[in-house]
């Protein structure tokens, strides 16, 4: 039997897909991190570009801050970071001088494993990647196998991809990344074994997939009888649905097989009820179990892509089309010459399907997206494309322009003499890859936050040898009481 090790996907993954990425912020983080800490997780997948963008679009949040308190919070538990390597915020490509500098500072900021995904399964760009992130500090590297049905997508294509990944010194192991939970039972005991003898200096040891049909936490268990060592998994309210399987059950399945999983039950189930609980307050849906549908194997589209484009079309009061989008997704993706749908491509094809649907005609207009991706940035497609979307396509004054393959001439010396010297890399990574008004925004919130008020009166009265301060408004009174010691003052005073 396997000793099987988790990793938890629920502040990332779970958030992406049952919160529409929005509904987890800073101050949740740090209230469940220190009982997430005590599970005994392999890992904790913490946040991916996505994450760090909509916690200053959507909550005014320095996302830094976010990452400190969750590795200060989480000493012992390994915090990890997913990326395509293609692009960092930004739905086009980024320039390699700004992904290695985000690369810098993720590990400067506590974040030491990298699962590389390419999804287009370009496995010498992730080689790439994977390359830049053990150069900058990554302490594990994993590269990823991204599972998807389509015609061109068999088997032994996969087992080709996994095999280009099998020479580089950078990639620590290899996982089978499902994200729009397509793998059943039976395909996972036909590829896992086939991926798995297509490897001599590496090892296929990890598995990812999503619980929208229904199936995966079948199939986990499937793989672990394969010798998969390693599960991502989620927390309820953050599990089932278009999430993961559930973290508890899993274990109890697994235990039932025979397999050996060392986690707390009990530190898993304080951390479920304080997401639980934080849902409830916010009025945030909760994953359940999905029944299988077997029409989602038409479309693909990933849990969080549908619950991000859900709340799209109702922020712009089109709620009523979604299905008529997800329906047009089917012919995009065919005509497309069928990506992996998965971040960035799901978001493209579903960005270009809402466009022909609310336009009434197919390819009237063209997303600068789905133009970047016919033009070649990302890789040659996997099948065939569309020749008239191509035509078209190439016909526009961006189709004309050269391939953007990563490299560019963009420096940090670029973007300092642009951005200002005296600021941080934190925030310069920010706004090179952001718009200004959201950065501002956020960074204007953060001065003028409760916290950081009483971090500025406190550091106001360090200096000085005895200080006490008394401040009413007739019906609610605040001290700061500094003594002569630090003793006194924690006792007398306030903290931070």
């Amino acid at each position: 039997m396997t000793d099987v090790k988790l990793v938890d996907v629920s502040l990332r993954d779970g958030n992406q897909s049952i919160w529409g990425a929005t509904g987890v912020t800073t101050r949740m983080v740090q209230g469940v991190a220190p009982l997430l800490d005590q599970v005994g997780y392999h890992a904790i997948e913490l946040v991916s570009s996505t994450l760090m963008a909509t916690a200053v679009r959507y909550h005014q949040e320095d996302p830094w801050e976010r990452l400190r308190a969750a590795r200060d919070l989480m000493p012992n538990t390994q915090l990890g970071f997913l990326t395509t390597g293609k692009r960092f915020i930004s739905f086009h490509r980024t320039p390699d001088a700004v992904f290695e500098l985000a690369f810098r500072l993720l590990v400067r900021n506590g974040v030491k494993r990298l699962w590389v995904i390419d999804p287009m399964h370009d496995m010498d760009g992730a080689k790439r990647t994977a390359e830049m992130a053990k150069r900058v500090g990554f302490e594990e590297v994993i590269g990823g196998i991204c599972y998807t049905t389509s015609p061109v997508h068999t088997d032994e294509y996969f087992a080709t991809k996994a095999k280009e990944l099998d020479n580089c010194d950078a990639i620590d192991s290899v996982y089978l990344k499902d994200p729009a939970g397509l793998l059943t039972p039976d395909r996972v005991k036909s590829l896992v074994p086939l991926l798995q003898s297509s490897l001599t200096s590496t090892r296929l040891n990890e598995i990812h997939s999503h619980s929208t049909t229904g199936l995966s936490p079948i199939t986990v268990l499937d793989a672990a009888d394969l010798g998969i060592e390693t599960i991502h998994c989620a927390l309820p309210p953050l599990a089932n649905g278009s999430s993961h399987p559930e973290a508890q059950r899993l274990v109890h399945n697994l235990r039932a097989r025979g397999h050996n999983v060392n986690v707390d039950l009990d530190a898993m189930a304080k951390a479920s009820a304080y997401l639980q609980r934080q849902g409830r307050i916010k009025n945030l849906p909760a994953g359940s179990p999905n029944e299988y549908d077997e029409a989602y194997y038409r479309h693909t589209i990933p849990g969080g892509v549908q619950s991000t484009t859900r709340r799209q079309l109702g922020e712009i009061r089109r709620a009523d089309l979604f299905d008529q989008v997800i329906e047009e997704s089917v012919q995009v993706r065919e005509d497309l010459g069928w990506p992996i749908v998965m971040t960035p491509f799901a978001q493209y094809i579903v960005t270009q399907a809402t466009l022909n649907v609310i336009t009434g005609e197919r390819y009237k207009q063209l997303s600068d997206e789905v133009i970047d991706l016919l033009r070649g940035d990302f890789g040659p497609l996997p099948g065939a494309v569309n020749p008239e979307l191509m035509d078209r396509a190439m016909a526009t004054k961006r189709g004309q322009q050269p391939v953007n393959d990563g490299g560019g001439d963009v420096t940090i010396a670029d973007l300092r003499r642009r951005f200002g010297a005296t600021i941080s890399d934190e925030e310069l990574l920010l706004r090179a890859v952001m718009p200004a008004e959201q950065v501002d925004t956020m960074y204007a919130a953060k001065k003028d936050s409760t916290t950081s008020t009483l971090q500025r009166l406190l550091a106001g009265v360090n200096d000085r040898p005895s200080t006490s301060v008394s401040i009413s408004d007739g019906t609610t009174k605040f001290s700061i009481q500094r003594g002569t010691s630090n003793e006194a003052a924690a006792a007398q005073g306030v903290t931070a």
